[in-house]
C-alpha cells in the first residue's frame, strides 16, 4: 500500500534543541513568570508533576490540556481564570527568549517545502506536551512554520502522549488513513520509532549514522538529508 501520509517529529528531527539546556531554562523562566502564585522552584516542580499526570492520561475524552490543568491547578491552589492570562503573557513575551537554544537544521526547510507541495499529507507529530503557541514558535525558529501542514499535534487537541501508540492512532483517525499508508520520521527510538512500528506504520529514524539499520523496528535510518533524497526518489 503506498504511503500517503508522513508524520514528522520536530525536536532533534526538523530542528536541533539541547533539551539539557532548554528544559531548565524553560522551567526557570516559567517559574519566574508565575512567581506571584508560588516560589519559582515550587512552580517548576508542579509543572513537572502535572506534565507527568498529563502523559499518564489514557482517557480519550480528556485532552492533554485538560489533563494537565486538572493536576496543575489544585497543586497551586489557583483557578484557571486567575493563572491563564499570566501563562499566555509568558508564551507571548518570555518564551521567545528561549530561541537561543534552538538551531535550524540543514535541509529541514527544503524538505518541508517539498513535502507540503506534494500529494502527501504532512503532520508535525511532535510530543504534545506543550501548547500550540510554544510548538509554532519552535517551528518558526527552525524555519519550518510557514507551510500548509495537515495537522500539528499540541496539548490543546491531542488526547495521548508519546510513546503511547494511541497518540499515533488518533492522528491516523483524524486524517482517515490506515497505518500501512503512513510513515513516521523521528530521532527517538522509544517515543517515535517503536510505538509507530507497533501500530503498523513504516518508520525512518533520523540519525547521523548511515548504513544498515541498527534497530529492528526501524525500516530505515539516516540523516535528514538522506531522508530528503529518498523522499524525492519515493524509495520506501
Amino acid at each position: 500500500m503506498p504511503i500517503t501520509t508522513i508524520l514528522l517529529d520536530l525536536d532533534d528531527t526538523l530542528i536541533t534543541v539541547s533539551m539539557r539546556q532548554f528544559a531548565p531554562a524553560y522551567l526557570d523562566a516559567l517559574g519566574q513568570a508565575l512567581s506571584r502564585f508560588a516560589p519559582p522552584r515550587q512552580v517548576a516542580a508542579v509543572v513537572l508533576r502535572a506534565t507527568q499526570a498529563m502523559q499518564a492520561n489514557t482517557d480519550p475524552d480528556v485532552s492533554n490540556y485538560e489533563a494537565f490543568y486538572q493536576a496543575f491547578l489544585p497543586l497551586l491552589e489557583v483557578t484557571h481564570d486567575e493563572i491563564q492570562p499570566v501563562i499566555d503573557r509568558f508564551y507571548r513575551e518570555e518564551y521567545p527568549k528561549l530561541r537561543c537554544y534552538v538551531t535550524p537544521r540543514p535541509q529541514a526547510r527544503k524538505l518541508a517545502a517539498y513535502l507540503t507541495g506534494s500529494d502527501y499529507q504532512i503532520v508535525i507529530a511532535t510530543h504534545p506536551i506543550f501548547p500550540l503557541t510554544a510548538i509554532r514558535q519552535r517551528m518558526d525558529w527552525g524555519g519550518v512554520l510557514d507551510f500548509p501542514y495537515a495537522l500539528i499535534t499540541a496539548m490543546e487537541t491531542a488526547h495521548f502522549s508519546k510513546p503511547n501508540p494511541a497518540y499515533y492512532q488518533e492522528i491516523l483517525g483524524q486524517l482517515k488513513v490506515s497505518p500501512a499508508q503512513a510513515l513516521m520520521v523521528g530521532d527517538d527510538p522509544e517515543n517515535d520509532i517503536a510505538p509507530a512500528h507497533r501500530l503498523g506504520l513504516k518508520t525512518w529514524r533520523i540519525t547521523d549514522r548511515s548504513g544498515p539499520v541498527s534497530l529492528p523496528v526501524a525500516n530505515h535510518q539516516g540523516t535528514l538529508a538522506e531522508f530528503y533524497e529518498r523522499v524525492k526518489a519515493e524509495e520506501w
